[in-house]
């Protein structure tokens, strides 16, 4: 046992030679745009007086984190991404339940979920917003498509299609872990369908189930397109990304707007940590 772990450690040392480029690399394409961005957030930098730049500390970070309209984006945003997983995660276990019965052409099946994923957002957006609101949906469900509901729906949409094919491999991973004997044994024995899924199913699929809440949470969390093109009919909500966009782009405050992403980062990085540690995503690692 000793020469095992010394044999680990020797491995270990060895293979830092190879992995010390990726790690400067990661580091440097990392931490230079968020130097940059603290570094901007703590002045008055305008795109139309780019020369007038004055140093206000933390000034934007107390404007940021007292402004009611921001913490309303912020939890506007919470929400939306809380609606897109809960109805991804269903819809993909449905699929990935399928597939798993697929033998013949499961490859061919697994990549053609993965479509929407390799699309471009904005082109996914853009869809569903024409669909939801002037397209088939209103002719076939007979609704007004001009009202908020309808352009929060197209938005929410957009982001369930283009996400559940990834979120249904990753729990089509965590199927594969269960044994197929077991499943056997269990109605050998009498297990109902309940008692299969809640004792043998997820808990072997568990730490698939946390790594896709996780990834398609900080994923969803960052969706701009589909809240930029509901932008006229959604004035009065706005997701954080998209109160980002206009601080920056439309009022052309870049101190402001780098002091909101620099919150927004932080923001991001607890929800992950909570993530994680709520739901004990080492043990899928």
């Amino acid at each position: 046992m000793t020469s095992h772990a010394a044999r680990r450690r020797r491995t270990a040392k060895g293979g830092w030679p190879l992995l010390a480029p990726a790690v400067i690399v990661l580091a440097a394409v990392t931490l230079w745009p968020l130097g940059r961005a603290i570094k901007t957030s703590l002045s008055t930098e305008s795109l139309t007086t780019p020369d007038d730049t004055d140093f206000v500390g933390v000034d934007n970070y107390v404007e940021v984190v007292t402004s009611l309209d921001w913490w309303v984006a912020v939890a506007l945003t919470l929400v939306f991404v809380a609606a897109v997983v809960v109805v991804q995660l269903l819809l993909a276990a449905g699929f990935a339940a399928a597939l798993r019965r697929i033998t013949i052409i499961a490859p061919y099946t697994r990549v053609l979920v993965l479509v929407p994923f390799a699309l471009m957002a904005t082109v996914v957006a853009f869809v569903w917003r024409e669909g939801i609101t002037v397209g088939f949906a209103p002719s076939w469900f007979h609704y007004n498509g001009d009202g908020q509901i309808a352009a929060l729906a197209s938005v929410a949409a957009g982001e369930i299609w283009r996400g559940t094919g990834i979120t249904t491999l990753i729990l089509l991973a965590g199927l594969s872990r269960v044994p197929p004997s077991l499943l056997e044994s269990a109605v050998a024995d009498g297990a109902t369908p309940r008692q299969r899924l809640t004792r043998i199913v997820l808990p072997a699929a568990a730490p698939a189930v946390a790594v896709a809440v996780v990834y398609r949470s900080l994923d969803a969390f960052r969706a701009f397109e589909g809240p930029l093109l509901a932008e006229p009919s959604l004035p009065r909500l706005r997701t954080a990304p998209l109160l980002l966009w206009d601080t920056t782009f439309t009022s052309f405050e870049i101190g402001l707007g780098a002091a909101m992403s620099v919150v927004l980062l932080a923001i991001v990085g607890f929800l992950g940590v909570m993530l994680m540690l709520l739901l004990r995503v080492r043990r899928a690692l």
